[in-house]
């Protein structure tokens, strides 16, 4: 789409700021573990290795599947689908705040799996609620990442809630994560709250204390959860969390096909997934998951490239991108038009 871009205009130099996305941005598809966490979702392991494969073959580059140490059926669902990846890496979650958080680490270090996400509350709110201080949390992400990198195995370190944790301790445990030897870390929109501008000052904040890579993991309960994944990204986040059709937690984490489309279409950034997937991916996950997609979803929804109003359709007639921002095909889509009810 470089030659005809989606609308020149985003290229104004009144809007190109002193920074640029990265020019590459890879996708952390988190639907086999957050997808499970939507009421009612429950894949059984050959569906979640037949999963697996359909994002590898899109060209999604990692794939997090579960929770080895809390969930027998996440364990082995973990060695499935490890075993069956060639291309794509497989990350499972270990937390580091519950009391058994070393049999958590080694659940993950036996599961086969080529990253381990280390994940640490770093809100006191949380802290109360569970039953936990900012020394223990400290203590316990240094040990438990320090665990995994011994054992040769990288580490990604999430300070869950950081959207509403006090900067300060924010600060240190990103700190600590990185002394003790994690490959990357997150800033992460646990419950959706954050604002872009906020999402991009963590992000920019992460990269300057620590000197690492960082990934973004938001949610959508503001229904923020993709402007703020792309405000990270602006802010020089290089992997974006994402779960198909938007299934997690709640209003669920930002869709895969949405933060693809805009990533390649609007801000030039390769992901390394094929556009033409978008569609079939989305529609493999509605079925499995029992839901339905929404006739005017984003990128993927049946009848988001219909057109009913007799000027647009004329105009479509004469120009397929009159009236649309691309040919629906670009995303494995179809469109027509439909007389006006």
């Amino acid at each position: 789409m470089a030659g005809d871009p989606v609308s020149p205009l985003n290229a104004l130099p009144v809007l190109q700021g002193a920074r640029r996305p990265p020019a590459a941005v890879e996708i952390n598809d988190v639907t086999l573990r957050e997808g499970e966490q939507s009421e009612g979702v429950r894949f059984a392991i050959e569906t979640k290795v037949a999963l697996a494969l359909a994002l590898e073959r899109s060209g999604v580059a990692q794939v997090q599947v579960g929770y080895p140490g809390r969930f027998a059926d996440d364990a082995h669902a973990v060695r499935a689908v490890a075993a069956a990846l060639t291309d794509a890496r497989v990350e499972a979650v270990a937390l580091a705040f519950v009391s058994d958080w070393e049999a958590e680490v080694d659940a993950c270090l036996a599961s086969g799996a080529d990253v381990v996400n280390v994940v640490s509350r770093s809100s006191d709110r949380l802290h109360r609620v569970l039953g936990t201080d900012r020394v223990a949390v400290s203590k316990r992400t240094h040990a438990a990442i320090r665990r995994i990198v011994d054992a040769g195995v990288e580490v990604a370190f999430t300070p869950s809630d950081s959207t509403r944790a006090d900067p300060g301790f924010l600060a240190e445990l990103w700190q600590v994560a990185a002394a003790a030897g994690a490959a990357r870390v997150y800033v992460a929109d646990s419950v959706g709250v954050a604002t872009p501008e906020l999402a991009a000052f963590l992000v920019d904040r992460a990269a300057e204390l620590t000197g690492l890579p960082v990934g973004v993991h938001c949610h959508s309960d503001f229904g923020l959860g993709v402007a703020n994944s792309l405000a990270g990204v602006m802010a020089g986040a290089d992997r974006v969390d994402v779960a198909v059709n938007g299934l997690g937690d709640r209003a669920g984490n930002p869709p895969l096909e949405e933060v693809v489309a805009a990533l390649e279409l609007l801000y030039d950034s390769r992901t390394g997934v094929s556009l033409g997937s978008l569609t079939d991916l989305s529609r493999r996950f509605a079925d499995a998951a029992g839901r339905v997609l929404a006739p005017n979803k984003p990128i993927s929804g049946p009848g988001v490239f219909t057109h009913v109003l007799p000027t647009h359709t004329s105009a479509i007639e004469a120009d397929s991108r009159a009236i649309q921002p691309f040919e629906p095909d670009l995303v494995g889509n179809v469109g027509r038009l439909a007389p006006r009810a």
